[in-house]
């Protein structure tokens, strides 16, 4: 009997004729120092450096983009890890960002209705 051999996930950038390379390159540098000197406060500074280059880099569509980084509670772990990976900075420490911005933009869920009311008995 064979072993099927699992398929690696294809987590290739596409090229992209409108992306110049020096900016990217240049773009990344200043993400990877930002990240290791805690200098990154927010999500949507990431594509601020360099859209249309950071866009291609994580495969996102511009929309996509500028709609996850601004609301860090719609960013996939996908979108972090490969945040981590372009910028080769420890996953970590983008994860701890990302989290930090969603927690503070998040309202906590109010499941009030689906509980009992105080004092009421329940069977």
């Amino acid at each position: 009997m064979k072993s099927e051999k699992k398929k690696p996930d294809d987590n290739t950038a596409k090229e992209d004729s409108n992306l110049n390379a020096k900016t990217l390159e240049k773009a990344l540098r200043t993400l990877k120092s930002r990240f290791a000197t805690n200098d990154i406060k927010y999500m949507k500074e990431i594509p601020g450096e360099y859209t249309t280059g950071i866009r291609s880099a994580l495969g996102l569509g511009y929309n996509t983009l500028i709609n996850r980084y601004h609301d860090p509670r719609k960013l996939t772990l996908k979108d972090i890890l490969n945040t981590a990976d372009i910028t080769n900075t420890d996953y970590d420490i983008v994860l701890k960002i990302a989290i930090r911005e969603a927690i503070r933009n998040h309202t906590k869920r109010d499941i009030s209705i689906f509980l009992p009311n105080e004092g009421e008995i329940t069977e």
